[in-house]
Order: structure tokens, then sequence, then C-alpha cells
């Protein structure tokens, strides 16, 4: 009979998607990676595939040439796994993916929530607090040490996504346009957008920026040689810099202060927040009383947290 002994853990956003196998314990043993998997951006069908993509590439080494079983989840050796996608915003948005999660087989036990909650996981020493994403989307969820829940942003580009590196990244281009025809002074910021695509003149950054392959995580791009030419001492980029820090905390502030939280922990990842200068800033505009503050580097961490307490028995959970 075949013991079902590791367990998957998933971290799906709007760039990439990270997978990991571990033992019960914990204790990862390989990763795998796949493309963006927020359906919102990519459709459900290529999100579904960059998961798939991703935990195959983690089972891949742990489990290759020891089952004749394709795909390798269904060794009947996954007892639990955890998706934590962004873009999971609604009931209907988890019962997508957890319909598709259960004709594919994945494991026995899984369960799929927002990629937040793989931050509060990871991040917090009891698993409430806020926790904040800020990579190619924005996003904070904070939790009371009751379990009351609250989600505040993560509204996704068109409507939110404030403090995230494509909201940095679609400012810094409208102030790059501009100063282009006229309208702002912001000349260094067009200077480094042409810089960073290779772009020869402002004309031809419409037809650069507006191909069909051109994605979210594209104009996110822009954020570090953005932010580098506010460390240069640029007003304007140093403006979009701390406007969005400004719109990020008041997330974290909102947040606090509608769950009633008393110095909360605070947990943060996503590529802009690993610029400490940023985090510096959102830190600074942030005007609740926080406890500890920690930084997650691996998102996947949280993931396997979730499916390792799917394995506990309910009133230990």
């Amino acid at each position: 009979m075949t013991t079902a002994d590791l367990l998957i853990g998933v971290d799906g956003g709007g760039s990439k998607t990270q997978a990991v196998a571990a033992d019960l314990e914990g204790r990862v043993l390989a990763r795998g990676l796949g493309g963006a998997s927020n359906h919102k951006r990519v459709g459900l069908e290529k999100a579904c595939e960059a998961i798939a993509s991703a935990v195959d590439g983690a089972l891949g080494p742990v489990l290759s040439g020891k089952t004749p079983v394709r795909p390798l989840w269904r060794s009947g050796r996954v007892a639990a796994a955890c998706f934590g996608l962004s873009g999971v915003d609604s009931p209907e948005d988890q019962a997508a993916y957890t319909s598709w999660a259960r004709t594919q087989g994945f494991a026995p036990v899984f369960s799929v929530v927002n990629d937040t909650e793989l931050i509060l996981a990871a991040g917090t020493p009891e698993g409430w607090g806020v926790a904040v994403i800020s990579g190619t989307g924005s996003n904070c969820i904070a939790r009371s040490p009751k379990g009351q829940t609250l989600h505040v942003g993560g509204w996704g580009p068109a409507m939110g996504d404030e403090g995230s590196g494509y909201r940095i990244g679609s400012e810094a281009l409208r102030a790059a346009a501009q100063a282009a025809d006229g309208r702002g002074s912001a000349k260094g910021i067009l200077d480094m957008v042409l810089e960073h695509w290779k772009v020869r003149d402002p004309s031809a950054l419409v037809t650069y920026v507006y191909r069909p392959e051109v994605t979210h995580a594209d104009i996110a791009g822009l954020v570090d040689p953005l932010m580098d030419l506010a460390a240069a001492g640029d007003a304007d980029a140093t403006r979009i810099v701390e406007e969005a820090a400004r719109d990020l905390a008041h997330q974290v502030n909102t947040a606090i202060r509608r769950l009633g939280l008393k110095s909360p922990p605070l947990a943060l990842t996503g590529g802009v927040l690993r610029r400490v200068a940023f985090k510096q800033a959102l830190l600074g505009f942030i005007t609740e009383d926080l406890g500890p503050v920690a930084m997650v580097a691996q998102p996947y961490l949280g993931a396997v947290t979730i499916a390792r307490r799917l394995l506990k028995p309910a009133a230990a959970r």
C-alpha cells in the first residue's frame, strides 16, 4: 500500500508560481516553478497550467523514477496540499480552483486560499495580525486573535492594486508620457523608461507598451530603475515611490482600525517590499501601533504550514 508522506505548497502570483514538495514535518524537499497563475490576468486555463507545471516540477526530483503514475501527484504519496493564489478574492474564485484541483486529484485534502493567507501563516507568530503583499499586484489581509478576517485592497489593476509594482510602473509611464509631450517635467523618468526598454525615442513608446505580449509584470519591471532614480535624488521618482508607500500604509492602517487590533504583528512580502527604502517608507506612513515586523522571503512555507494543519484533527487546528 502506498504511504501518503508528502505535502504540496503552492504560492501563485501575477508573475510566477512556486511550488514545493515537503515531508510531513514541513521540511522542503524540492521546488518547482511555473508561469503566472492569477486567473484575472492570464485566464483560468493558463493559471491552472502554471500551477500544474510548478507542482510537477516540485514532485519530479522526489518521485521521478519511483512511480509509473502520471501526473506525479496521483501517485498516492501526497497527503495534503495548499494552493495560495493571487486573484482568489471571492467564493466563486475559490470554487473554480477547488473544482479543478479536485478533478486533478492533487491530494485527499487540500485548501485553496488567497496568497495573503500564506504570509499570515509564515510571518506571524500565532497566525493573526496583518499581512501585506506588494509585488506585481498588492493586497492586505488582517486577522484578529479570535479569527475575524478582513481584506483591504486586492481589487486588481483596474480597480486598485495601490502600492503595487504595476501601479508604480504605470505612474512612471504616465509621468514619462507627460514629460514627452510637454505637460510634465519628469525628464529623468522619461529617460529612464527609454533606457530600460531600449526604446530610441518617446514616439516609439506607444507601439512598445501596447504590444499584446507586454504584461503587467513587464510594467512592474520599471520599479527597480524608478527606485534607483529616486535614491539618486530625482524628485518626480521620489514622489511616485512615496505615494505608493502611503497608499499601501493606508491599507494597513484601515485594517488595524476596522478590526480593533492592538499592536498586531505585521508580515510583508513581494518584490517591491524587498527594496529596503520602500519598506522603510511604508513603515513610516503607518500611524497605528505595530507589533513585530517580519519579511517573509519564502511565502510557500506558509502554504506548507496550512497543508500540515489540514492533517490535524479539527479540534487541534
